[in-house]
């Protein structure tokens, strides 16, 4: 339970939800979808951390090497830096119980099991009950209520098409900035 019971936090897959695929371009830029750096600047950042949450069967099964997604996410933060934009931690799990070699072990990490975000709510005192999931799978949907948070399915990348699990989100959302501005309007309802 969080100290400090305000204390809230957006929680992003990577791919699927803020990228079309985890690799830099070979112009070395991460290859964004349309309008997320605009959606991520409205989120009210004296309300809200920024995380990234995200599981890396392409790092478990060989597909993506470690030093390409380490290259990749110093990009993302140095571009998220230069749009003034906090991401207060990147969480990733590369495990898989099929992968190759080190990577080939269960993880209480790996979504759908909630252990990225139990791991924020101690790290950053969170209240999950007050925190939010934007995912593109199944498998991020129900991570997220596993944990008592509030989801969001996107329609980018996988769109809850995965049918990995039978889970409703709380509300889907076509685009980032449509979702950012379902938060900002649910947060300002609660004012009043």
């Amino acid at each position: 339970m969080a100290r400090s019971p305000n204390r809230q936090a957006v929680f992003f897959e990577l791919d699927g939800v803020l990228m079309e695929r985890p690799q830099l371009t070979p112009a070395g830029q991460v290859p964004y979808y349309q309008g997320v750096l605009e959606a991520l600047s409205r989120i009210d950042q004296r309300n809200f951390q920024i995380f990234i949450a995200t599981n890396r069967p392409d790092l478990a099964f060989g597909r993506l090497k470690e030093r390409e997604f380490k290259k990749l996410c110093e990009k993302f933060c140095e571009d998220m830096r230069h749009q003034r934009i906090r991401i207060s931690k990147i969480y990733s799990c590369p495990y898989h119980p099929k992968g190759k070699a080190k990577f080939r072990k269960e993880s209480i990490f790996r979504k759908p099991a909630p252990g990225m975000y139990k791991m924020a709510q101690q790290e950053f005192d969170l209240n999950l009950g007050r925190c939010w999931v934007l995912g593109h799978s199944t498998t991020d949907i129900l991570a997220g209520s596993r944990a008592g948070m509030a989801t969001i399915l996107m329609s980018t990348g996988e769109g809850g098409k995965d049918g990995k699990f039978l889970v409703e989100p709380h509300t889907t959302a076509d685009n980032l900035l449509q979702a950012i501005q379902f938060i900002n309007d649910y947060e300002m309802s609660l004012k009043f």
